[in-house]
């Protein structure tokens, strides 16, 4: 007898009752591995996925809006820069910033350049400045020296600022 008759005699062996225990404990197994093995992570999965969603939906929801303030602002901000000369604008910026008192010159050297000297500037307000002025009015800064100070965290400040769309000239 071969080892491939062992299966065939086996069930030939058993009565009808065993046989209808075995049938029914083999398909109770299946049923049991296929809830455990496919139908309950795909329960699992659709749960987490559902409670994930809203949120997804939610940041979908901010991300268009951003996009939305980010195209306003920027019309704003090319009329902004198109309505007012480029003095006008750090003039105005600069009477907000800590450092007011210390500009010792502001000289137009062109109508898309602008020559700033400060004495004495604390030298992370002076960088703060700067990234409003471009992200506020498209404002580039195209040229700079920069000159500590002897008080730590001062600097003296040469800077010439030209509009976002103008080109690099030498002053």
């Amino acid at each position: 007898m071969s080892f491939a008759d062992l299966p065939a005699r086996f069930w030939s062996e058993r009565s009808r009752r065993e046989r209808m225990v075995l049938v029914a404990g083999a398909g109770a197994t299946l049923l049991v591995a296929l809830y455990m093995l496919l139908w309950e992570p795909g329960l699992a999965a659709s749960s987490k996925l559902s409670a994930t969603l809203p949120r997804l939906r939610a940041q979908v929801e901010d991300m268009r809006r951003q996009q939305s303030e980010i195209t306003a602002l920027r019309k704003k901000l090319g009329t902004a820069s198109q309505s007012r000369d480029l003095k006008s604008l750090l003039q105005a910026s600069v009477a907000r910033a800590s450092f007011l008192k210390s500009v010792q010159r502001m000289d137009a050297l062109a109508s898309d350049r602008v020559l700033v000297v400060i004495a004495a500037a604390n030298f992370d307000d002076w960088l703060g400045w700067i990234g409003n002025l471009q992200r506020e009015f498209g404002v580039r800064l195209d040229a700079c020296k920069i000159t500590a100070l002897e008080q730590p965290g001062l600097v003296r400040v040469e800077a010439t600022f030209v509009l976002a769309g103008a080109s690099r000239k030498a002053p």
